[in-house]
This record gives C-alpha cells, sequence and structure tokens, in this order.
C-alpha cells in the first residue's frame, strides 16, 4: 500500500492541479511523505466560511478539479476519496487534490476494482452495493461535491446516520436547488446518474458540458486562468524543513525513499548558504569586536 501511494504521487507531479510529492522518508518508526504545503487552506473550509460559493468560483473550480481527474484517470488511477475536505487551494488560489492514500491505479474499464472507501455521504451507489467500479465513482462523488459548492448541501441525505445516506444514494433521486441555473443543474444531475456507463465523465467528455462555455481549456491547463479568490497570505513560512531525526528503520521497505529533483536541488542550495554562513560568521564578529 506504501509503495501503490508512492508510485501515485510521484506520478501526480506532472499535473498542476494534484498535490506533489517532495521526498518519502523512512525512520524507525514510521513512513513520511513530504508534500507540498498548500496554504489556501480547503475547499471544505471556504465552503463552511461562505455557506456556498457564486456561480463563477464553482465554475472555475470544477473545471480544474475535472484536469486533475481526468489526468488521474488518462493514468488507470482513481481516487476514490474525492470530497471538500481533500479538495485543498494553493497560495495562488488554484485547486491541488490531495490525499491519494486510498487511490487505486491500474483501474480501466475491463480491469475494475472494489471496496467500500472514503466516506459514506461522497461514495457512489456502485460502491455502496459492493459491486466492481472503475473511474465512474470519482464523477459521482464529484457531483456531490459540486453541489455542496453550489447550494451547501448534498442532493443526498447527509446526516448522521449512515444506513440511511446508504438508502438515499441507493434508491433515491437527487434533490437539486430549483434556484440554480439550469446549466449546473443539468451538470449535476448528470454526473449523478445511478448507471456508472451513463455517467457524465464516461459517456461523455465532461469539457464539453455548456456550463464550462466560458473556460478557456488550454489556458487553464497552462496556469494563465486568473482563480476567483486569491487566499490571505499563509502567517507560518515552512523554511526550515528538515528529516526527523531517528534510527535506521527496523524494517525498511524497499525502494520506497525518494527525493525529487528539485528538493534535492533546494537542500543543495540550503547546504550551500549555511556552510557560507559559517564561514563569514567569524570576520562578522572580528568586524564587530
Amino acid at each position: 500500500m506504501l509503495m501503490r501511494e508512492r508510485r501515485i504521487l510521484q506520478k501526480a507531479r506532472e499535473c498542476p492541479f494534484l498535490c506533489h510529492l517532495y521526498a518519502a522518508h523512512q525512520s524507525q518508526h514510521g513512513a513520511y511523505f513530504i508534500t507540498e504545503y498548500l496554504s489556501g487552506g480547503s475547499l471544505q473550509a471556504l465552503i463552511r466560511m461562505c455557506g456556498s460559493l457564486n456561480i463563477d468560483n464553482v465554475r472555475f473550480y470544477t473545471a480544474e478539479i475535472v484536469c486533475g481527474l481526468q489526468f488521474l484517470h488518462g493514468h488507470n488511477i482513481v481516487h476514490r476519496d474525492l470530497k471538500p475536505g481533500n479538495i485543498m487551494l494553493d497560495r495562488s488560489g488554484h485547486i491541488r487534490i490531495i490525499d491519494l492514500g486510498l487511490a487505486r491505479d491500474g483501474v480501466t474499464s475491463s480491469n475494475k476494482t472494489r471496496g467500500v472507501v472514503s466516506t459514506t455521504c461522497f461514495m457512489a451507489p456502485e460502491v455502496l452495493l459492493d459491486e466492481e467500479y472503475d473511474a465512474a465513482v470519482d464523477w459521482w462523488s464529484l457531483g456531490i461535491v459540486v453541489s455542496i459548492m453550489s447550494s451547501g448541501y448534498s442532493p443526498f441525505y447527509y446526516g448522521p446516520i449512515r444506513s440511511e445516506a446508504v438508502e438515499s444514494i441507493i434508491t433515491e433521486m437527487p434533490e437539486i436547488p430549483p434556484w440554480l441555473a439550469s446549466d449546473l443543474k443539468h451538470l449535476i444531475k448528470n454526473l449523478l446518474r445511478k448507471n456508472p456507463e451513463m455517467r457524465l465523465g464516461v459517456s461523455s467528455n465532461i469539457r464539453h458540458h455548456p456550463f464550462f462555455d466560458s473556460i478557456g481549456w488550454e489556458d487553464l491547463e497552462a496556469g494563465r486562468a486568473q482563480p476567483p479568490f486569491t487566499p490571505f497570505r499563509a502567517v507560518l513560512k515552512n523554511k526550515h524543513l528538515q528529516w526527523p531525526g531517528d534510527e535506521t528503520p527496523t524494517n525498511p521497505v524497499a525502494e520506497f525513499s525518494y527525493m525529487s529533483p528539485s528538493w534535492a536541488r533546494m537542500m543543495e542550495r540550503s547546504r550551500l548558504l549555511l556552510y557560507i554562513s559559517i564561514m563569514t560568521l567569524p570576520r562578522c564578529l572580528a568586524s564587530i569586536l
């Protein structure tokens, strides 16, 4: 499982809308993933603060999430745990999908997976029925996320009783607020098709949906699109990240440790600056004294 997550995180570095892995480390007491610091907070926190988001914000964030999911699916990876708490904003306000611990690679329409994972309210019917499934489950979860972003509510039972949530998702039709724009309601409805083969994202390319007519996909993927919201400047800055001081791993996982080239270059620059500081410190003290 550790190696699968490491493998998926390494692949995710190629996409600007997924959390990036800088390094992987083992100690005597555990294994560690060093990922980028996302100072913008979670989409869940933003929704809680605002109650719901305006349609332009919903459109922009949904489009970036779509890019992240299509990248994963294009590499036969299913996220399986998409929810507002696992969607972060970077310091500029762009989306990052995080928490790939439940993701599964090697999944195709002819090589499906199974297993009840994630948070119940975001699971697709086929997951709750313990059937085999593929990437269609992520599009269902996206439908729930879009509904919560735009209205503050899930279209199914969203309370603490799991059995009622399961029954609602499996048997009931989604309750979509009537005040939402017609193209947004159509998007949510088609993401929440009970039949995974008819679900938007599987049956057709979601980028062609009318809700995204104003999105320039090339500019979006190239990072040229301006986010609708820029998070507050981070109070804390990670300037002194270091490996945990620990002994050699008791039961090391072969080929787990990893360091990205960009992280290695940063560490090398830090060592060089530290060396220069140490070498020049006596001269500075001498001039002062």
